[in-house]
């Protein structure tokens, strides 16, 4: 016998997947159901009613057999053994999309590989590689599809928000889905907020949908990522609260008429070139800038340094917001102007 939430199925779906979020649905047993009820396993029953209503009862689940657990088990039962060292461990999943980096000397299985990662888990509907290299006018890497759907849009979804996505016309990472969900948590009741370099604006829909007074403008120069912000604006309800503007920074600035309690400066690369465009908005000793940049751990004291010294300014933490290459990792400067 297992421990199951009985619900009615009107709403089940809302419930499974806020099970999941919580991480108390037990996925080693399958879905029941009973007339008009689901029945959802659990791995503990504290609150759960209280929270979603219906009953705690016991049911006689199947036991699921136990699945293959990654995509390097699944390859080690059909590539040659010798290539084991080489096989992918880990992928990017955007939305129904996994983007894998096929290893160097993989190039002939690339598609055996995708066909296995699609088969293990049905979730994924298109599997592709990324190029190796940037390129274009927006520094985009395209994805090829290798297995599934034929196609490059999709819908990501991240800290209760959806983000509709092209992945051949705009840049987006879901490794940052824990970082912007970092500095939403950071935000203040009725901060204005000005998000630089903001793509298809995951950074201010993700403030605004965790911080209801805060209002957020975003300043995006590919067009294409301006017209999927603004799909993204819409998508997530939050019109009144998050507005998209399209153009260079360096132009679009001057232009606003206000100044920001937190700017986002989103450019991996680059990006101190830009700080004197957001000091422009800026409230003197009360603005707090998060300021992105790739390097070497051993060049960050200097580069700090750098910072403080040209622009006079404090930089009070410097957050590892994950890794980017060997010995490369993305920092974050956070800055109080």
């Amino acid at each position: 016998m297992v421990k199951v939430l009985k619900i009615s199925k009107i709403g089940g779906e809302k419930v499974r997947k806020k099970l999941i979020e919580k991480g108390v649905l037990d996925a080693s047993y399958s879905l029941g159901k009973t007339g008009n009820f689901l029945l959802f396993p659990l791995k503990k029953t504290r609150g759960i009613v209280k929270e979603f209503g219906g009953k705690i009862v016991d049911r006689p689940l199947r036991k699921v057999s136990k699945p293959v657990t990654g995509l390097k088990e699944a390859l080690g039962k059909i590539l040659p053994s010798s290539l084991a060292e080489k096989f992918p461990r880990s992928f990017d999943q955007v939305g129904d999309i996994a983007v894998l980096e096929i290893p160097q000397g993989l190039g002939k299985y690339e598609k055996v590989i995708a066909r296995t990662l699609g088969r293990i888990n049905p979730r994924i509907k298109v599997v592709a590689k990324r190029a190796e290299k940037y390129s274009g006018k927006y520094r985009i890497r395209p994805i090829t599809v290798l297995y599934g759907e034929k196609r490059s849009e999709t819908i990501h979804r991240e800290a209760g928000v959806r983000l509709k996505v092209d992945l051949n016309t705009v840049y987006f990472s879901p490794r940052l889905g824990k970082e912007r969900l970092r500095i939403a948590k950071l935000v203040e009741e009725k901060e204005k907020v000005l998000v630089m370099f903001s793509g298809i604006a995951p950074y201010g829909i993700v403030i605004a949908k965790k911080n209801p007074s805060a209002e957020v403008w975003n300043i995006e120069w590919n067009p294409h990522a301006v017209k999927f912000a603004e799909e993204n604006i819409k998508l997530n309800k939050l019109g009144k609260r998050v507005h998209s503007l399209g153009g260079d920074v360096r132009k679009v600035i001057p232009k606003l008429k206000k100044k920001f309690d937190r700017i986002v400066m989103v450019l991996p690369f680059d990006n101190d070139k830009f700080l004197v465009d957001g000091l422009m908005v800026s409230k003197k000793g009360k603005t707090v800038i998060h300021m992105y940049s790739i390097l070497e751990e051993g060049a960050v004291d200097e580069f700090r340094s750098k910072l403080e010294r040209k622009h006079g300014l404090k930089v009070f933490d410097v957050v590892k917001a994950g890794a980017y290459g060997p010995k490369m990792w993305r920092y974050c400067f956070e800055i109080i102007v």
